[in-house]
Parts: C-alpha cells; sequence; structure tokens
C-alpha cells in the first residue's frame, strides 16, 4: 500500500512535468521497477524467527544500514543527477506528498507487539505513538498546505522536522544505541528489538522507514521550492489576490 501510495503521486507528477509520452512511460515505469525490486529483495533477504534461535542477542543484522543506504543514495543521486527526476519532483503535489504519510498510524502495532510481549518498552512506546501522532496529523497538514491556511507552511515544516525526529529515536531505540543516552537506566548497552530483525516486522525498517524519511526531505524540498517561486502563496490563501 506504501509503494503504491508513492507510485501514484509520482505518476500523477509525471503526467504534470510536461515530458514527452514515450518519457513519461519510461519514468513511470522506472519508478515502479525500483519499488516493486526494493520490496521483493526485503522479502527475498528478510531472516525468518527461526534465526533467532541461539543468536547473539547484541546482533544488529546488516540488512537495515545497507537498505536504507542504497535506497538512500539512489533516491538522492537521481535528485542530484537527473533533470528528468527533478522535473518530475518539481511538478509532484506537495499536499500529496505529505497525506500520503497517513500509512504512519502502522505505528500503532508496535504497542500491540508491546502487550504481547514481543516489544521492548522503550521501543516501542516512544516508536508506536510517534508513528501515530504523525499518520494522523499528515491529512491535516496536507489539507492546509492545499488551501492555503495561514501557517499551513510552518506546521508543514514543523510536522517533517517531528516526522524525521520520530524516525531517528525510532531507529536508534529499536537498534539500542540510543538506549543508553535517552534512558540511562537501561544500563550502558541495550541490545536490540529482535522482533525488528526478522519478518515481517523487519520490512519497517528495509522499506517503511527509509520511504518514510525520503517522503520527509522531498517534502521540505518542496516547501522551499514553492516559497521561492510562490512566496505570495505562503502567507495568504490560494485564490486570494496580493
Amino acid at each position: 500500500m506504501i509503494a503504491v501510495g508513492v507510485w501514484s503521486i509520482l505518476s500523477r507528477a509525471v503526467g504534470r512535468s510536461g515530458l514527452p509520452s514515450a518519457l513519461q512511460r519510461s519514468v513511470r515505469a522506472g519508478v515502479a521497477i525500483f519499488l516493486g525490486a526494493w520490496i521483493g529483495a526485503a522479502l527475498l533477504l528478510a531472516p525468518g524467527p527461526a534465526s533467532l534461535l541461539g543468536q547473539d542477542p547484541f546482533y544488529l543484522t546488516p540488512l537495515i544500514p545497507i537498505f536504507g543506504a542504497v535506497a538512500l543514495t539512489v533516491v538522492l543521486g537521481s535528485l542530484a543527477f537527473s533533470a528528468t527526476f527533478r522535473r518530475v519532483l518539481d511538478a509532484a503535489s506537495i499536499p500529496a506528498l505529505h497525506g500520503v504519510q497517513l500509512y504512519r498510524i502502522i505505528g500503532a502495532v508496535f504497542v500491540i507487539l508491546l502487550a504481547q510481549g514481543q516489544l521492548p518498552a522503550h521501543f516501542a512506546l516512544p516508536a508506536g505513538w510517534g508513528d501515530v501522532a504523525v499518520g494522523l496529523v499528515a491529512p491535516f497538514v496536507a489539507l492546509s498546505l492545499a488551501r492555503g491556511i495561514r501557517g499551513g507552511r510552518t506546521l508543514a515544516i514543523s510536522w517533517n522536522l517531528f516526522g524525521l525526529m520520530d524516525l531517528a529515536v525510532a531507529v536508534g531505540m529499536g537498534t539500542g544505541f540510543l538506549a543508553p543516552l535517552l534512558m540511562p537506566d537501561l544500563g550502558p548497552r541495550v541490545p536490540p528489538a529482535p522482533a525488528m530483525g526478522v519478518f515481517p516486522m523487519i520490512l519497517v525498517p528495509l522499506f517503511a522507514v527509509p520511504v518514510s524519511v525520503l517522503l520527509h526531505l522531498l517534502a521540505l524540498r518542496g516547501l522551499r521550492r514553492e516559497l521561492k517561486f510562490h512566496p505570495s502563496s505562503m502567507i495568504q490563501p490560494r485564490g486570494v489576490a496580493s
């Protein structure tokens, strides 16, 4: 569902980009192949729960940083070196880039797994409730931008920064790296949340988290670009004469 939502936003942006029809089809196909390959690789390589048996509790699968680094490199590299990709992103709906993250309410699953004893509280509570908050607010941020409501841009920037902070805390607590800093009472060394390193929950750090980071970065880019080229739209509702 996340992949379909992202592809839909970019597909519509392609249609508004003014690119030749043949190139539009190629871009749509390329985005679909990239997202499909990303998810396919995650499904193929995700270890099963049985892999936890006899495993070092402090073991952290290298798949998580590898998938994150590759995805960010591909997308940000394309943004830096491909004029076609930049043209498509420039045509993307800024409200849609925000509203699509309604899917972040799936963070409630972390709280459910906590209640079942499958996730530690130091990860499940901040990651779960943080994601739920980001997801619930996403449609309101999108609506404020679409209607040009005063203060909408400030709300959007704040929401994006909070969303990025939520992801950083979730990853840091899930891997155990930030736990000694944010919760010293847990001790100097905290093991990663084991359920997040195996199927199906590993699909969150392998796919959902990098996608969310990219959406936040692209949304902030779009807000900055809109302010640069259409400063009046950030000051008063659209459709009102300056």
